[in-house]
């Protein structure tokens, strides 16, 4: 499953850095790939062990994307990363995705002298959008592959 994990999320940082767009290709083949190594595991318990996760990684991204937080590759690659992991571990790579993007891109802000404008964003919020040509955007699977080798990394016992 690590081997999976890693070779999945770098695809996808690999490709979202070069283009901004996470192919379909890859997040149904990550996503199929995830179930057939836990049917290959486990049976069909392995089939219900990679459909809760996957379930669960849509159904928590499909609010972000419905937000327009995260575009629909990224919802794809979480949910197929669900299918990979299952849903304890995926919870852990959420989390840490969600703690290490936070410090990334508040070291973008740092480092592109934009702390008072985001200051000021976050208290106007609801009149913010991503879509602002001077919007500060960043892709968002080279922080899913980060927080997927640290998954990785917790995972080796298991």
């Amino acid at each position: 499953m690590i081997p999976l994990l890693l070779v999945f999320s770098a695809a996808c940082a690999f490709t979202d850095l070069r283009n901004r767009q996470i192919p379909n290709a890859l997040t149904l083949g990550g996503a199929l790939a995830g179930f057939a190594f836990h049917i290959w595991r486990a049976g069909w318990g392995g089939l219900g062990f990679s459909a809760v996760g996957f379930g669960a990684a849509f159904g928590i991204y499909l609010i972000f994307f419905l937000v327009k937080g995260r575009g629909g590759g990224d919802l794809k690659m979480m949910a197929a990363l669900g299918a990979i992991l299952g849903w304890n571990n995926w919870l852990l790579l959420f989390v840490l995705t969600s703690v290490l993007g936070g410090v990334v891109a508040l070291i973008v802000v740092v480092l592109r002298g934009r702390l008072g404008q985001t200051w000021r964003n976050l208290r106007n919020l609801s009149q913010q959008t991503l879509s602002r040509p001077d919007a500060l955007a960043l892709p968002h699977a080279p922080v899913v592959a980060v927080a997927a080798l640290f998954t990785a990394i917790a995972m080796r016992g298991q």
